[in-house]
């Protein structure tokens, strides 16, 4: 559950996130100190209640904000009562916030239906297993020249989509090289494989005007 919460707090703009149950528990939380754990129970509470009330009246709520001065908040209601919520900036990328959290939330539903117990128990087993080599994939060679404007193609794409940019940058290589010569003349079918990943019209006209300098 951490490691899902830290790759939240990555995205720029977000301050830190918490996981809420339906059980009022507090299952996970990555805040900055200034949030103790009685304010974040505490809010998780009055959130919980707020779905809660949602629901009775038949509303279907996919995403409550509260919108401050110098914060807001967002509420991704989660399975059987729980709740995700995030800290951000007033002006945060939100296009962004949902993509990356529809990428985690089924990752981060599983972990509160395993519970801290079973969590615990399958880290062990992870642990205790024998591992397994993986086979090497054979990497894609890359002229030297191009490596800068891929560097600066990967932190455009970072903007658009967070933290998994760059495990998505080497497997979109990986597809490009397949498909012809690593060349700058081919880096428009390299932007059209990206596009395919980030798959928002509005993240990605914000990530094709800041590459077009290099592409």
């Amino acid at each position: 559950m951490d490691s899902l919460l830290k790759e939240i707090n990555m995205l720029p703009g977000v301050f830190g996130c918490f996981v809420y149950t339906g059980n009022q528990e507090l299952a996970a939380a990555k805040l900055p100190p200034i949030f103790k754990d009685n304010t974040i129970k505490t809010m998780g509470n009055l959130l919980t209640r707020t779905i809660k009330m949602g629901a009775l009246a038949n509303l279907d709520i996919e995403t409550i904000e509260f919108k401050f001065d110098v914060s807001l908040i967002i509420i991704k209601p989660l399975e059987q009562g729980a709740i995700l919520v995030m800290v951000c900036e007033p002006i945060v990328n939100k296009s962004l916030i949902n993509m990356t959290t529809a990428m985690l939330i089924n990752d981060i539903q599983a972990a509160i239906n395993r519970g801290p117990v079973q969590a615990q128990k399958s880290q062990a087993q992870v642990a205790t297993a024998p591992r397994q080599e993986q086979p090497k994939k054979q990497e894609a060679e890359i002229d030297a020249a191009l490596a800068p404007i891929l560097e600066s193609i990967k932190d455009a794409l970072a903007y658009a989509i967070g933290p998994i940019a760059g495990q998505v940058m080497l497997a979109t290589i990986e597809t490009w090289a397949q498909q012809g010569p690593t060349s700058k003349q081919r880096l428009p079918d390299l932007t059209a494989l990206l596009c395919k990943e980030i798959n928002d019209k509005e993240l990605e006209k914000e990530f094709r005007t800041q590459i077009k300098p290099f592409s």
